[in-house]
Parts: C-alpha cells; structure tokens; sequence
C-alpha cells in the first residue's frame, strides 16, 4: 500500500500549477534566511515569499484527501510549506507520516515503479536517476531530473526519519531555469537538518 503513497508526486504535480494562482507571504530581502517548520530547519534565499498558511492548509487538506480517495491509510501528510520565486522556481516542502518505518531502497523501488506508469500513461516526458545519499546524518533519497513537460522541471529530496519523511520539491518553470537554480537547490539541501531525534523502531 505504500506504492499508492506515491501519488503524491502526481499530486505536486497537479498542485504546481495551483500553487502559482494562491496569495503569498511576503518575506524581506537580506541573502539567505532560515526556514523552520514542522521539525525541518532549512536556509534560502531571503527575496523569495512563503505560501501563505490559509493556502498551504488548503493543498494540504487536497493531498490527504486524494489518499483517502484511493484507500491509502498508510501515509497521510502532516505539514506542508511552499516557498515561490514566482514565475520561475518554487519549492513545496511536505512533512509525511507512515504508520512503519520505510526502508530508503523500498521506496526508491517503488517511485520507479509510480515514474514507469506515470510515464506510460504521459504523465510524465522523462525522469533520471534516483540515488542515496546522507544529508546532515539523515539518509535521504534524491529524486533527480523528472521532467513535467509543460508544468515544468523537477528534481526532489526525500529526508527519511523513522516514520517520518520530509518530501521537498523543487521545480522550475523550464528545465534552463531548472538548471539555472541547481546552485540554490544545492545549497538548500547542504542546509537541511532535523530539530528532533528519529525514531529507530518499526
């Protein structure tokens, strides 16, 4: 059942295009800043606006909801944050909680699995590789290149913590400005750490 807790890929993907039409927060100009919200402390850059959190609870509310729509009780999303650089980068940062502990290989295995099928019926052009790497002392999983077409270029970061798991997105408008924003994205990810202890226990 953890499989279908994928399509909440599918669903950024849809919500990316939401998320550009919603109000924002604005935020002041001064370099980088520090992002802290729902245990995940995080630097970037201080012109970009945060979502404000009328519009996060409303995608939030969307996202648990599609998974109770297809009977999903493994996974539900218990936090969720976007920051815009609008009209050509935005970042959607999604706290989700499994009711066991997934292995980093189960759920590379799957989203290949979600990515393969997505990309048979053209919900996705193309997507690149998927790796392991440790973030700050936290496995983590990056899910590199995936191509949205028309909605965009993405890659994304998948902190792990116990049943915990930090799902964050980034997404240009195009794959140049993608590429233009690696060096930030980047720098975010060197960035990320977690405020609280991760639960070891299945």
């Amino acid at each position: 059942m953890i499989r279908k807790t994928i399509s909440i890929l599918c669903s950024a993907i849809v919500i990316g295009v939401i998320v550009l039409s919603l109000p924002t927060t604005s935020m002041g100009k001064s370099d980088w800043q520090q992002f802290k919200n729902h245990g995940l402390v995080l630097s970037y850059p201080s012109e970009w606006k945060r979502m404000s959190p009328k519009s996060t609870d409303k995608i939030q509310a969307m996202l648990n909801q599609q998974l109770q729509g297809i009977g999903n009780t493994q996974v539900s999303v218990i936090g969720l944050d976007v920051l815009l650089n609008l009209p050509a980068f935005r970042v959607m940062i999604a706290k989700e909680q499994f009711v066991s502990v997934p292995s980093p290989e189960y759920l590379i295995e799957e989203r290949g699995k979600f990515l393969t099928e997505a990309q048979m019926q053209g919900g996705v052009d193309s997507y690149g590789k998927m790796k392991l790497l440790t973030i700050n002392g936290h496995s983590a999983i990056e899910f590199h290149d995936v191509d949205k077409g028309t909605r965009g270029y993405s890659s994304s970061v998948r902190l792990l913590c116990g049943k915990d798991t930090w799902h964050i997105t980034f997404t240009g408008s195009t794959k140049s400005t993608y590429q233009e924003y690696r060096p930030q994205i980047e720098r975010m990810m060197q960035s990320m750490f977690l405020l609280d202890q991760c639960e070891v226990g299945l």
